[in-house]
């Protein structure tokens, strides 16, 4: 007998162990946590957590768990909304891979609430591990069924879909049984949400803070007999109705093939290889070629012409951006600062590199073209730049793929050189070399504690 959605969501939850998990989903899932690590570290620093921080400490909530690079301690609710903002502050966190044809952050939410919550109770490497992945099962699944109509609408898919995510690993991180697991899954689900609107501001890492929070506290009420709908997946007033328009009654079958195959491995997650919207990225690369590898003289760029998907144009929606957080959500800034520097790095988005003359003159000689091509797969992260100079000579370059995602992967040394550079704004480098001897052999660790101990009061002054 063919199991209801959420019914089959919340038996995958609650049974799942680490052995019953492929050796490459674990390796996959290992890389993606030190991704998170390395971007929480230099995310900590932000103005955007330095405010949420400051107000979660004057609470003077119980220590349960760090606050990463704050060297305080709080609830683990509080701990998983601050770590969540901050491993999203500079749009740095990895995105599901373009083959899933729809784009959100799949990591941080989850893991900031499993390793809040894991910290609290004394959870393991391997409990951590089995956590993050089961999220990562149950978001990408829902995903599939509503994520595309979700964002459509209006709603940030990280926020919606990480607060499943979270709840599905802080529920598995408790190890609560099948019923409660059902009532976390309807607690959570009243508590999803998150606006598009608020791209370019410090509200748009706010969306990962939130659905971490939300997923420890739909957990935790479920554990201590909280109740909610125990269908919430189905119905026309359930989740992925609401949260496709109508246009889905339920999980359409998506879930049946939890635990058989692992969306961790195919489509994937793709890490980032620039710390801002992935809606920028192939453009980035498009441009790195031109300059770095075709030699393109930037002085005599007179035209530029970029074919995207109009549908990134409401993602990266600043065309001419006037602060940081904007530049990051803006195609034509990173595009000019690949050109004009031949890199994109955590420095090129500040408030003074996005006001610099020279980039804002270069930005403004963007323009878009939306060939039949690109609308025909409006999701399509596929991008193509063409460069026209004042000598008449022309240089273009189209990407499929964007580099990090699983069709254009980055390499470990890529991966461990991007760790390496976000933890050195805060850690000295014999704690560096500690994160990561705990993070490669997670599945080691007694205690998550070991690691969250080091993160939390270990800074650079």
């Amino acid at each position: 007998m063919k199991l209801e959605g959420t019914e089959k969501v919340a038996q995958f939850i609650a049974e799942t162990d680490f052995e019953s998990i492929p050796k490459e989903a674990v390796g996959i899932a290992r890389n993606a946590i030190l991704d998170w690590v390395g971007v929480a570290i230099a995310g900590s620093n932000e103005p955007v957590t330095r405010i949420l921080a400051g107000q979660v400490k004057r609470m003077g909530a119980i220590g349960e768990a760090g606050v990463i690079g704050k060297a305080f301690r709080t609830s683990s609710d509080l701990a998983a909304w601050v770590n969540g903002t901050a491993s999203h502050a500079l749009d740095y966190d990895d995105t599901i891979a373009e083959a899933a044809g729809y784009n959100f952050h799949p990591t941080v939410p989850i893991l900031s609430a499993v390793l809040a919550l894991g910290e609290k109770v004394g959870a393991s490497g391997k409990d951590i591990l089995t956590a993050y992945v089961v999220g990562i099962e149950v978001e990408s699944r829902v995903g599939a069924a509503t994520g595309r109509y979700t964002s459509e609408m209006g709603w940030h898919l990280t926020s919606v879909l990480g607060t499943i995510g979270a709840v599905a690993a802080s529920a598995r991180v408790l190890k609560l049984n099948v019923g409660q697991v059902r009532m976390a899954l309807g607690i959570a689900s009243s508590l999803a949400g998150g606006l598009l609107q608020n791209f370019g501001t410090m509200t748009k890492p706010l969306h990962a803070g939130n659905p971490a929070k939300n997923g420890v506290v739909a957990a935790t009420l479920a554990q201590d007999g909280f109740t909610a709908n125990e269908s919430m997946m189905e119905g026309n007033f359930a989740f992925c109705s609401m949260f496709s328009g109508g246009k889905v009654s339920g999980l359409e079958n998506k879930e049946q093939d939890l635990g058989k195959t692992w969306h961790i491995v195919s489509p994937g997650i793709a890490l980032k290889a620039y710390p801002c919207c992935r809606s920028t990225h192939s453009s980035i690369d498009a441009c790195l070629y031109l300059r770095n590898v075709l030699g393109a003289d930037v002085g005599q760029v007179v035209k530029i012409i970029c074919r995207t998907s109009p549908h990134h144009l409401n993602l990266a929606r600043f065309h001419r951006p006037k602060s940081a957080y904007e530049g990051k959500f803006s195609i034509p800034y990173c595009i000019a600062t690949a050109l004009l520097r031949g890199k994109v790095l955590l420095e090129d988005f500040t408030e003074e590199r996005v006001a610099d003359p020279e980039a804002q003159a270069l930005l403004s000689r963007v323009d878009y073209r939306h060939p039949e091509e690109y609308r025909r797969n409006p999701m399509s992260l596929a991008q193509e730049v063409v460069v026209q100079l004042g000598n008449g000579a022309e240089y273009s370059c189209k990407v499929d793929a964007p580099k990090g995602d699983p069709q254009n992967p980055m390499t470990d040394e890529e991966l461990s050189a991007k760790f390496i550079d976000c933890a050195r704004l805060s850690l000295p480098q014999v704690e560096i070399e500690k994160v990561l001897e705990r993070v490669t052999h997670l599945e080691s660790l007694d205690n998550i504690s070991e690691l969250m101990k080091i993160l939390t009061d270990t800074a650079i002054s």
